[in-house]
């Protein structure tokens, strides 16, 4: 099932206070397309434009969003239609105009009658499609005549029907669509001219299987079964900067929250539909242009002796990947860790054998935590246990004598939720945040917060991923365990040494055709055991939260007991196998089996706590290089909205 926006292409053009200020895409049926993006939906647009930079400007903003673009036609003797939308800013106030013609050299580029072929476009459709139309020229009511698919229409304007008579106008409406969706203004206009009682009359003259009729800040009525469910807009936006557009994504919300219903609709829905729809109009009324919430407006350079509306030059801001700007201040954000008082809080601990200690984290918190059970455990042979903070919940925890929080934020809420029934004088928390918030926001004393904020590391590193924060905590806990053993090792100059190494090595092995196949499939197997632990949970953690591979970890020993069968049937036998430098017999005879097929070895120079730490840092280098090679952000993946209810949950575990 597709969902399909039919109409011309247009280009609109921004201006504030009359300067130019960019461009995007435009037209209504199209924006509601634009909007339904963020759902994942299977999107088309099937349109003409001109075979011109407007034309290639207004394709672009739909490819942007990854929309089916295929059923475009370009036209070389017609220029793409222009709107141009003028703001004015006077009292703290932005009023705006929209016209054909551009407010610079009064130009026109708009030809009326649309140019869709609609033979073509019926004769293209499935029978499942959802078609989008926001008005009623002769192409669409010719698709919309001869087509029995479920169809939605946003009426933002009238003007249309001026000149019919009324039952041409009934006849075009009546029995034709799913949903219709009026603004109060086209709804007033029908009411009036068909000397309606109310909304109710309106519903039963056209007859669709649901209305939405939105009345801007005043809330919406949706119209069902011949029964009307009012609304009330509770919260106003606070921060209106423009408001065109808000109309398509409210309209885009109800057709997502119909489909996502299975195309069924229930009344006692609708109040839900309604809060969503509010949700992403809230967030269409805070930018500029009616698609500035999905992608800010295209900034453009004018040519000489030309006005912009006639020709100019789409500038292109460069795309800076999070993933890249945090693994090159990878090595500067550990260093600054190192450097910041977070060590000293750390040796301020009194350790020993005789009590039983946890550490707890989640995502890329809980590799530092694991890491730093390791160096503990190593040090004073006591009982330490990694885990997430809802196994924490569910065991008995009268013997453990210290629980260690490992929390970028240092107020993350599943830590603290999990540790509330234990005696904060026995949490300690390691963190980045800010150590006078934190104590406010948790109760704990300040003496048990490790911060390794400093004054020159205070940016916070931003993306859906973790390195900072998954390294940051091991290294110090690396620095530490390197000062008990009174190891001959410069710590920062092992660091460097490493991110260089695996930097040079990652290079070099991503110019093999086969390593770089490896990542274009959807499931990598992951090797793990002896002192790979880190660096394999790291790296599933980070590919599955990218949303880019599949993973299937396995134990290298626990392997042999039968999980070779799985392996054996998979259709892409890839693997990856994180080593240290010295291995066991059996690990000789696994690699023996596994080097039959594709399998890439990540081997440390290193035993021991240094290869634990050396392999961490080498699944940071890593992702950067698997990102590199898909040409994605992989620290800024897609996701619902749905998704981020539970992401986002605070309470009960």
């Amino acid at each position: 099932m597709k969902i399909i926006s039919i109409g011309d292409l247009v280009l609109d053009y921004y201006y504030k206070n009359d300067k130019l200020i960019g461009v995007n895409g435009g037209m209504t049926s199209h924006n509601i397309i634009a909007n339904l993006s963020k759902y994942k939906h299977d999107l088309k647009v099937i349109s003409v434009c001109g075979n011109d930079i407007e034309g290639d400007t207004a394709i672009k903003s739909l490819k942007d969003l990854k929309i089916d673009v295929s059923d475009i036609k370009r036209i070389d003797n017609i220029r793409t239609r222009c709107f141009h939308v003028s703001y004015k800013e006077e009292n703290n106030k932005l009023s705006f105009t929209s016209k054909k013609r551009c407010p610079i050299c009064n130009n026109k580029k708009w030809y009326e009658e649309s140019l869709i072929n609609s033979k073509e476009v019926i004769k293209s459709l499935n029978k499942e499609d959802i078609l989008v139309f926001d008005n009623l020229n002769k192409i669409n009511q010719a698709i919309i005549d001869n087509t029995g698919n479920k169809k939605f229409i946003d009426l933002g304007q009238y003007f249309e029907f001026e000149n019919l008579k009324d039952q041409e106008i009934i006849s075009k409406i009546k029995n034709k669509f799913t949903i219709i969706n009026f603004n109060e203004r086209v709804a007033n206009y029908f009411i009036k001219r068909f000397n309606l009682k109310d909304e109710l009359d309106l519903y039963n003259l056209f007859n669709p299987l649901l209305i939405t009729l939105t009345h801007g800040d005043k809330g919406a009525v949706f119209i069902y079964n011949n029964k009307l469910y009012n609304f009330k807009l509770e919260n106003k936006s606070e921060n209106v900067v423009d408001s065109t557009g808000a109309g398509d994504a409210f309209c885009a919300s109800i057709i997502h929250s119909y489909i996502k219903n299975n195309l069924n609709i229930e009344p006692d829905k609708f109040k839900k539909w309604y809060e969503d729809s509010t949700k992403i109009t809230y967030k269409v009324v805070t930018k500029m242009g009616a698609r500035g919430h999905l992608k800010s407006l295209y900034k453009i350079k004018p040519i000489k002796d030309f006005c912009t509306c006639d020709n100019f030059e789409l500038q292109e801001r460069k795309k800076i990947k999070r993933c890249n700007i945090n693994i090159n201040n990878l090595n500067i954000r550990i260093l600054n860790a190192l450097n910041s008082n977070a060590f000293k809080e750390l040796e301020k601990i009194n350790f020993n054998e005789n009590e039983n200690y946890i550490f707890l984290g989640t995502g890329g918190s809980f590799v530092s935590s694991y890491f730093a059970s390791l160096v503990i455990n190593k040090l004073y042979s006591a009982n330490t246990y990694s885990m997430y903070p809802r196994n924490f919940i569910y065991r008995n925890n009268n013997k453990i004598d210290k629980v260690f929080l490992f929390s970028y934020s240092g107020t993350t809420n599943d830590l603290l939720e999990a540790t509330k029934n234990f005696n904060k004088n026995n949490i300690c928390i390691i963190t980045k945040g800010n150590s006078q918030n934190i104590v406010i926001k948790t109760g704990i004393s300040k003496k048990n917060i490790i911060s390794y904020r400093t004054n020159s590391n205070r940016s916070s590193e931003r993306g859906f991923l973790s390195f900072e924060g998954a390294t940051a905590p091991s290294s110090i806990f690396l620095k530490y365990y390197i000062e008990k053993e009174s190891l001959n090792i410069d710590i920062e100059k092992f660091i460097t040494d490493s991110i260089n190494y695996w930097f040079t090595y990652f290079e070099k092995s991503f110019k093999e055709e086969k390593i770089i196949n490896m990542f274009k499939n959807n499931l990598i197997n992951i090797f793990t055991g002896d002192y790979t632990n880190c660096a394999s949970i790291d790296l599933e953690s980070k590919l599955i939260e990218s949303g880019v591979i599949n993973c299937l970890v396995h134990e290298k020993k626990n392997f042999s007991h039968g999980r070779f069968i799985n392996y054996e049937n998979l259709n892409n036998k890839n693997s990856i196998y994180f080593m240290q430098k010295d291995i066991s017999k059996y690990e000789y005879k696994l690699l023996d089996y596994l080097n039959k097929d594709n399998c890439f070895i990540i081997q440390s120079r290193y035993n021991g706590l240094l290869a634990e730490y050396d392999l961490l840092l080498s699944s940071q280098i890593l992702v950067y290089y698997i990102g590199k090679v898909l040409d994605i952000d992989i620290s800024k993946p897609t996701y619902s909205e749905d998704a981020m209810k539970i992401y986002f949950y605070k309470g009960d575990l």
